[in-house]
């Protein structure tokens, strides 16, 4: 198994590397205004990403890069035909034209200082009603939370006593499925601050110049409101670590992100709050993780005896449960679980009992009037059905670094 999943990370790699090759050929020629070269590129760029995308390691993640997918097909549909039509874009400039951006890239439409600036306008997606009581367990991840993003918030007037800023960055690091979104939105609903929820297909563009724009944007527009939370999950796939051989793409974009995270320390009358997550914490650039920028990194793991039974009782709360269920037993049973697998096999649990309840009012039982309960034994069904998502090796791979980095100053 490891020897297969070492084999998936090397061709991962050469998917990649192909793709940022390719994209700087499709840069140089953009600049060059050379068609020809850049169609060329930019199909065998596609084609690179598109095996990079088959590479991914959770439905999460594929998602995300056929995202980017999508949006580089756009740009190549977008091109003219006849070389002659074509212009670069400094020339577009000149001209006062715009060529036509790729999907879910930067429009022509747009209001405001960030339409002007040419970034994206953004939006905050919600004011979260959800807080740290709504999540089971991860009780030291919350005092972490607490003393960093919280009670600087809370407490201004101790906070300027002892020196203490408000806002900053918080690096939420760990295995998929473990809440670290949820905590995110909770860190807002603890506070009411705007919650602004980026994904990094949202900020990464192809044209030379948008994604450092985007980025500018998004910071300027949560520092408009009184107090604000930015959230990109993801984060690996903006702020990498750098190789000799980088995108230029990447080259521009990284010291762009360490600027904004930089200016946290500036005189603001609106601090906001940065928070990242990832499931790589090895894959960032290490510059990121540096005191003024990522202040601190919180390991987010799975959960523990305590937090799978309020996970459990959560999660079946409001529906018709047979006596005979026991969740401290399916607690116990559920051991190395991630807090989204208890959540998926509750669901599951509960449709497949749906399920006979309207079958047997569809073949016209008598007894219908009362639909059957979920029982233990559904329970466990499912259960003997659904593997944790986070394997061994994995876990034990998260657990490592953790003490690597416990040593060196690095996360946690």
């Amino acid at each position: 198994m490891a020897k297969g999943k070492k084999t998936l990370d090397s061709r991962a790699e050469g998917f990649k590397k192909s793709f940022e090759r390719h994209l700087d050929q499709v840069e140089e020629a953009e600049q060059a205004g050379d068609l020809v070269r850049l169609r060329r590129n930019l199909e065998y760029a596609i084609e690179a990403w598109l095996g990079y995308t088959s590479c991914a390691s959770s439905p999460t993640i594929r998602a995300s890069r056929e995202s980017n997918a999508e949006k580089l097909i756009d740009w190549l549909e977008s091109l003219p035909e006849d070389p002659a039509d074509f212009q670069p874009r400094d020339q577009q400039a000149e001209a006062g034209t715009k060529r036509k951006p790729p999907a879910g890239g930067k429009g022509s439409g747009g209001k405001g200082k960030q339409a002007e600036e040419g970034g994206k306008d953004f939006i905050p997606v919600e004011r979260p009603t959800l807080t740290f009581s709504d999540i089971a367990g991860l009780e030291d991840v919350k005092e972490d939370i607490r003393l960093k993003m919280i009670y600087p918030f809370a407490h201004p007037e101790a906070a300027a006593r002892y020196k203490i800023r408000r806002g900053g960055g918080v690096l939420l690091w760990g295995p998929p499925g473990t809440g670290k979104t949820m905590m995110a939105r909770a860190v807002a609903g603890e506070i009411d601050a705007a919650f602004f929820t980026v994904k990094p297909s949202e900020i990464m563009s192809k044209w030379v110049g948008d994604s450092e724009q985007n980025i500018q944007a998004l910071f300027n527009s949560a520092r408009s409101h009184e107090r604000s939370i930015v959230f990109i999950d993801e984060i690996e796939a903006l702020v990498p670590a750098r190789r000799e051989q980088q995108s230029s793409v990447m080259s521009r974009l990284v010291p762009q992100i360490l600027a904004e995270l930089e200016g946290f320390d500036t005189a603001n009358k609106n601090p906001l709050l940065f928070i990242g997550a990832t499931n790589e914490p090895w894959s960032l650039d290490p510059a990121v993780m540096r005191p003024g920028r990522f202040d601190e990194k919180v390991y987010v793991g799975l959960p523990d005896l305590a937090a799978r039974r309020k996970i459990l009782e959560l999660n079946l709360k409001g529906r018709p449960l047979a006596e005979d269920v026991d969740l401290d037993e399916l607690a116990k049973l559920t051991e190395g679980y991630s807090g989204a697998d208890v959540k998926n096999i509750c669901e599951k649990a509960a449709a497949e009992v749906f399920l006979k309840a309207v079958r047997s009012r569809e073949d016209g039982d008598e007894a219908t009037d009362v639909d059957p309960p979920i029982g233990m034994v559904d329970l466990q069904s499912v259960l003997r059905s659904t593997f944790p998502s986070v394997n061994a090796e994995d876990l034990e791979k998260f657990l490592d670094y953790r003490d690597a980095s416990s040593r060196t100053g690095s996360p946690e």
